[in-house]
């Protein structure tokens, strides 16, 4: 009976790893650092991993072998395929405009330079600008693998943006309590902002 079940397994995740291979192919998947063709690939090895499996189990006795056995394993893909690249573009485009216009991030933008650098670090405020400048370098290159972590999900980088936001305002605020404080107008515009980003890297 436990011999039975375990050719059970066999035959679901072989199912299984078909399934996932043509899912991600069509509508890839979200990893944040591999291509979907990466993935695929690692399923593909997956699936004859199982065949081979089932061949070390039931040997020449074929009435053993279920249908799945017999359909053909997938390609090999190229390391880079990513599925939706086009959606991928205009959802990275559409949060880019996000970015750029939203109040919070604009509030750290221009306000960056009244803090110390200990005061951003502690805030994370080059981490969370560099979401944006990040994104925008993504799309120059057609870094797919880094546009999709922001196609069609921007919502956690904008409340990124507000609690930093928020942080730095109590910091500007304890600043202006302090009457022998130095500060600065915190003027900065959006080009020498990515000029700024750019020498960083």
């Amino acid at each position: 009976m436990g011999k039975k079940k375990e050719n059970e397994n066999l035959a679901e995740e072989l199912a299984k790893c078909f399934e996932r291979w043509e899912y991600l192919k069509e509508h890839g998947g979200s990893d944040p650092f591999w291509a979907d063709g990466t993935n695929m690939n690692l399923v593909r090895n997956h699936i004859m991993y199982y065949k081979n499996k089932m061949v070390e189990e039931y040997g020449t006795d074929y009435e053993k072998y279920p249908e799945i056995f017999y359909r053909e394993a997938p390609p090999e893909v190229n390391q880079n395929y990513v599925a939706r690249a086009g959606e991928i573009k205009d959802g990275a485009a559409q949060a880019l405009e996000y970015y750029i216009s939203d109040p919070n991030f604009l509030y750290l933008l221009s306000n960056k330079d009244m803090l110390t650098e200990k005061e951003a670090k502690q805030i994370s405020l080059h981490n969370v600008l560099g979401y944006a400048s990040g994104l925008a370098s993504a799309i120059k290159n057609g870094d797919l693998i880094s546009m999709r972590r922001h196609a069609g999900r921007p919502e956690g980088y904008l409340e990124s943006f507000a609690q930093c936001a928020t942080r730095m305002m109590k910091i500007i605020d304890e600043k202006k309590k302090e009457p022998d404080q130095v500060q600065g107008n915190g003027q900065l515009s959006l080009f020498q902002f990515g000029m700024e980003t750019g020498q960083r890297r």
